[in-house]
Parts: C-alpha cells; sequence; structure tokens
C-alpha cells in the first residue's frame, strides 16, 4: 500500500504495566503485568518495523520499564537502529550495571517523575515509602553521570502547592521540567482531586512565569499536551510557538505492552486502540488510510459544543482529545482550553471579550483573578 504522508516523530511504548509503586494517579493502574506482553523477540521485531515506519524516537515507559529483564536489549536496538531514544522511570529501581548501561545508550532524555517536593508527599502519592529519597538519589546519580535528566511532575489538588518548591528545587540544575496534569482514567485516583478550572489556568500561569523569569538555561520548563490553546495572555506555556492540534496519529503514536497501537496511550479506552501488531504490524497500521481517523480525518462539524463555534477551530481541532474524553465523554470539546477559561475568568477585568489571537493584549496587573490563583499557588483558597 502507498504509505500515508504521516512524520512520525516520537512513539511512545508502554514496555510494561508492571510497578513497584501504587501511584494515586496512574492512568493505567499499574502495578502488574498485561496477560499477553510482548516477548522479546517481538519487541526486537517491533524497533524494525518502528524504523521502517519513519519513527525518528522511542519513548519507553511502563508501568516501571526497567522491571523488564530485556530492557537494555530492546533499548539498545533502538539506538542501533538510528532513533533517539527516551526513558521514563520512576527512578526507584538503582545499580551500577543501570546507570552504566543508561550512559552507554547516550539517551536524548532520562526522564523522571517527581510530584513533590515534599518527601512525606511525594510518598503518599507515590504509594511508596522512601521513594522520595530513591527517586532524588537516582536523579543526582544520573547527572553526576552526565545524563540528560528531565522530570515530569503531574498536578492534581494534592500537589498542586509543590509548584513553587518543586521549581526551586530544579532550577538551576540542568534538569528539564516537564508539567502535566492528572486525569480520571486511572482506578486508584478519585475525580474529587481533578483541577477545576481556575487551579489548571493557574498550573498554566505558572509555567508562563517561569519562563518569563527564569531563562532557558536556568529552568527550562514546558507544559505538556494538555496545557493551553490559543491564550491571549499566556504565550510561553507549550514547547512549541502554536498549536496545531491533537498529534495522535498525526506525529506520535502509542503501542501498548501487548502490542495494541493507539494514538495517544493518555487515552485510556479500547475504542481507540487502531490495531495490534501481532496481527497487523506497526507499518500498516500507521500508513492504513482507516487508521486514526479522529484526528486524520477530523472535520470542523465533528467539533463538540464547548469548541464548534470558536474561531480557533480549524486549527485546533478542539484541544487535547484525553483531556475531551475525561471531561464531556467526546472527542474535540476539550472544556479547559485556556481561550476558553479566559473569557470566564476574566471577563470582568478585561471589560471586554478578549479578541482574537494575534493581537497585543497585555498582562493585566493586579486583578482579583490573579490574586485568586496567587492564592492558589500558596496552598490557600480563604
Amino acid at each position: 500500500m502507498p504509505p500515508v504522508k504521516y512524520d512520525l516523530a516520537c512513539v511512545v511504548w508502554e514496555l510494561t504495566l508492571a510497578c513497584n509503586l501504587k501511584c494515586l494517579h496512574c492512568g493505567s493502574t499499574a502495578g502488574g503485568r498485561r496477560a499477553e506482553e510482548l516477548s522479546t523477540r517481538e519487541a526486537l521485531d517491533l524497533c524494525a518495523d518502528l524504523k521502517k515506519s519513519g519513527c525518528r524516537g522511542v519513548a519507553l515507559m511502563g508501568g516501571e520499564p526497567l522491571l523488564r529483564k530485556d530492557f537494555f536489549e530492546i533499548a539498545a536496538r533502538v539506538r542501533e537502529l538510528g532513533m533517539e531514544l527516551s526513558v521514563i522511570t520512576n527512578g526507584t529501581i538503582h545499580s551500577e550495571e543501570i546507570f552504566a548501561k543508561l550512559k552507554k545508550l547516550k539517551p536524548r532524555a532520562v526522564a523522571v517523575s517527581l510530584d513533590a517536593a515534599d518527601p512525606a508527599l511525594h510518598d503518599k502519592i507515590r504509594g511508596l515509602a522512601g521513594a522520595f529519597r530513591k527517586t532524588t538519589d537516582f536523579m543526582n546519580r544520573c547527572l553526576k553521570e552526565g545524563l540528560p535528566v528531565s522530570v515530569i511532575t503531574t498536578v492534581h489538588k494534592l500537589n498542586i502547592g509543590e509548584l513553587a518548591k518543586l521549581r526551586d528545587l530544579i532550577k538551576g540544575r540542568g534538569i528539564a521540567w516537564q508539567v502535566q496534569t492528572a486525569g480520571g482514567e486511572g482506578g486508584r485516583f478519585s475525580k474529587e482531586f481533578l483541577l477545576d478550572p481556575e487551579e489548571f489556568y493557574s498550573v498554566g500561569l505558572f509555567v508562563e512565569a517561569c519562563r518569563r523569569e527564569y531563562s532557558p538555561e536556568e529552568l527550562p520548563v514546558i507544559g505538556a499536551h494538555d496545557l493551553g490553546y490559543n491564550s491571549a495572555l499566556l504565550k510561553n506555556v507549550s514547547l512549541y510557538e502554536k498549536w496545531d492540534g491533537c498529534q495522535a496519529g498525526i506525529s506520535v503514536a502509542g503501542v501498548r505492552s501487548d502490542g495494541g497501537v493507539t494514538g495517544c496511550l493518555a487515552i485510556n479506552d479500547d475504542k481507540f486502540m487502531e490495531g495490534n501488531v501481532r496481527q497487523k504490524n506497526f507499518f500498516r497500521i500507521w500508513n492504513s488510510p482507516g487508521s486514526f481517523l479522529y484526528t486524520r480525518g477530523f472535520k470542523q462539524e465533528q467539533a463538540g459544543l464547548n469548541c464548534a463555534a470558536c474561531e480557533h477551530i480549524e486549527t485546533c481541532k478542539g484541544g487535547c482529545n484525553e483531556m475531551s474524553l475525561m471531561k464531556t465523554g467526546v472527542s474535540h470539546n476539550d472544556p479547559y482550553c485556556f481561550c476558553r477559561l479566559e473569557k470566564e475568568i476574566f471577563r470582568d477585568e478585561l471589560k471586554s471579550p478578549l479578541r482574537k489571537t494575534g493581537l497585543n493584549i497585555s498582562w493585566p496587573s493586579g486583578g482579583e483573578a490573579f490574586r485568586r490563583l496567587g492564592r492558589i499557588f500558596s496552598g490557600r483558597r480563604g
């Protein structure tokens, strides 16, 4: 079949659901392995197939990927084939051999999950006493070995007040920081801990403030794909200057440990599985004209009520589909889009509707809305 013209920048590969932690917000409810994880041979064949598909980078995650005995064999194959490698780990598994082998792989990133600067709170979120100490020791050793360390922080009501303290823990150390928000898909996470609209927007405001105050060298910080879209106020939240819509099946894909292929692993719903590499190889799934239709075949009339009348719908395509599905049950209908939130949160301060992105709208000084957001970061709600 003739290949479709979608440039595959990255595949996020859940090597295993086995995990030594019980994180409250885990969307996959990791802990035990899936019944039919790919074998070593199948995993190595998949590496070759990803390369054939034009994949430029692979991010190996779990569960905890270092629990797979063949992790380094698979990771080495990714590098041998010329693809970039990222490793996403909870940072609690240590050995001299692990650090030596990680260094030999020359990964693009070793990303470690860190959810609080307060050790007790991090341990509570991660479900293991001593997790904070183990993870920070892992980070320190990686830095000593010259490995490119990233920190991923998943924000919810329990730890939103930790962001400033985490910033102070991270800044000036050559650590890249990705801030994302918790979803409600996992079996251990109560939806009462999900961020409300003002809290969600305040996370974007925090990232923007960091980007204004610190240079990229001192504090490289970004909001993940679930934060943002067409803000008239916050211009430096994501990694990219412009949001071009959900990239699931466009430039990224996910692979589950049982070989299931999806556009985005954060969408933890079997309805969004495009196939399984045991029945049809990844190259065929990626290049099938019928794959990933919810993004590749998007039409404006498919937008939900939150987005249908928006002036940005043609390019934004309804924001983050994971957020949209979690909050509304349908795609292309993200209710936490910054453009939408600003019209609600700042309608009194701005005294008129926000104008189209592209016009120079200054950041208002003061204002009750900003004071409220500031109180959220200090842990106060009164």
